[in-house]
């Protein structure tokens, strides 16, 4: 949608930033003689329907001779749209558009450009250019200005892109010997971790399972997507909200207020919420399994496709997490998990400082619950916090300030990117991470802040029965 704070022709110039994420696209409009925001807006990245990820969208643009310049084509015409719109919407003609920074993650970034992103494709991931770049507005078909230029900021390497850069540089990464923690969920899930001098980045296989892919209720961050929920842990039902209403589905006028949203299932922080409730109601198990025996107290727990299911809404959209849901909802987040060990075992650090999570334009992930599934090692929940779109406002940043510009090209510069998938550790600790929050390694920081049964430190037997370290 289209948010604009100030209608007003008399505006002689604006500036744009821009982020061609692989999911999102979104631009913002700001004066060009008081730096001020104008407007906002954001939509869906129209390449999804090539691919949920990545790398699906390379193998498109490998499949025919014209595929790659199809989805250029498509591309282009989705962001000159959104700008043209908003400028419109702002009251400012598109030729009072002098300049603009442009973000991406890396094969967005190459498409838009009209780049072969095929090395993106396998090891060891290349980008046909990373540094910053300057490029002439008209060559990439946006409506701007005669001889304006985007400002592209710089990739970092592999499947970390500028949008990781701008991210960082907005959340304080790198100033200090505090050792931060970086976690942005996407299509592609990219990591930071790291202190003053010492940065390390990864992209971890996570998929696009916490955005909403390979999901039965997965969907983007749109109106009507479930964007938190709550399970009681006596009666077992759930209240939940959805994006575009603040009412809770058990308060008076839900109904009526989502009847024209097009209700549908969890997005990214809808999902983390309810595999954290299953977890805290106790109605699913440390290592993800839903427990068949609550069917005899709840009728939320169902057996179907032979597996247990819990029913979320028993109505038309009907809304229900599946235990083939869970399982690949363990697997994106033991990944990302098992990431952030090995990178924190690159930077020599024993704990982590600071967590912060973030995420393109839709919903607030939580804080409390990203910790319960373990999306990140045991830390004080004071230190982890959710900031919205740090790498649009990074963008945003990079405007009007050369310096913002020059310290991402050195965030960027510094940054080790690790391929986390070859280091001999990372099965192991996949593994490990498929448990909530942990598979054997007990939380003692979360478990100052709430109770969780089953937070011990643990060993397994030989048939995978757990026990205790004290028998």
């Amino acid at each position: 949608g289209v948010r604009v704070n100030r209608t007003d022709f008399s505006i002689r110039s604006a500036h744009l930033a821009l982020n061609v994420g692989d999911t999102t696209l979104e631009v913002s409009l700001a004066d060009g003689e008081t730096g001020q925001f104008i407007a906002r807006s954001s939509v869906i990245n129209p390449l999804v329907r090539f691919g949920a990820d990545p790398i699906s969208r390379i193998a498109y643009g490998m499949s025919g001779a014209d595929r790659l310049d199809e989805m250029t084509d498509l591309l282009r015409d989705a962001v000159n749209g959104l700008v043209s719109r908003l400028a419109d919407q702002a009251g400012i003609d598109h030729q009072s558009i002098i300049n603009g920074v442009f973000i991406a993650d890396p094969v967005t970034h190459h498409i838009v450009l009209g780049l072969d992103p095929v090395e993106l494709g396998a090891a060891p991931f290349a980008n046909a250019i990373s540094e910053p770049l300057d490029i002439p507005a008209f060559e990439i078909g946006c409506r701007m200005a005669p001889g304006a230029l985007l400002h592209a900021l710089p990739l970092v390497g592999g499947h970390l892109g500028s949008n990781a850069v701008a991210a960082a540089y907005q959340v304080g990464m790198g100033r200090d010997e505090q050792v931060t923690l970086l976690i942005s969920i996407g299509t592609t899930t990219e990591i930071i971790l790291g202190s003053k001098g010492k940065l390390f980045a990864a992209a971890p296989p996570a998929g696009s399972v916490l955005d909403g892919g390979q999901i039965e209720a997965g969907r983007h961050s749109v109106p009507g997507a479930i964007d938190a929920i709550r399970i009681d842990p006596i009666s077992y039902e759930p209240r939940f909200r959805v994006i575009g209403s603040s009412l809770w589905s058990d308060e008076p006028g839900f109904d009526e207020a989502v009847e024209t949203l097009n209700l549908g299932g969890f997005c990214r922080s809808g999902l983390i919420d309810v595999l954290a409730e299953l977890r805290l109601s106790g109605l699913m198990e440390r290592d993800g399994t839903l427990d068949i025996t609550k069917a005899e107290q709840t009728a939320r727990i169902r057996e179907e496709y032979r597996s247990a299911t819990y029913l979320v809404r028993d109505a038309i959209p009907r809304i229900a997490i599946t235990q083939h849901d869970i399982r690949a909802l363990q697997l994106g987040k033991s990944a990302i998990q098992a990431a952030v060990r090995i990178l924190l075992k690159r930077h020599g650090g024993i704990s982590i400082d600071r967590v912060v999570l973030t995420g393109a334009a839709g919903s607030d992930i939580d804080p409390l619950r990203a910790a319960v599934i373990g999306l990140f090692p045991d830390c004080a929940l004071d230190n982890v916090q959710y900031v919205p779109q740090a790498a649009m406002r990074g963008a945003e940043a990079a405007l009007n300030s050369h310096s913002a510009r020059n310290a991402m090209a050195d965030l960027a510069r510094n940054m080790v990117v690790v391929e986390t998938v070859l280091d001999p550790d990372f099965q192991n600790e996949q593994i490990g991470a498929m448990g909530l929050p942990h598979r054997t390694r007990g939380y003692p920081l979360l478990g100052t802040q709430i109770e969780l049964i089953d937070n011990d430190e643990a060993v397994l037997g030989r048939r995978g029965m757990r026990r205790s370290r004290g028998g």
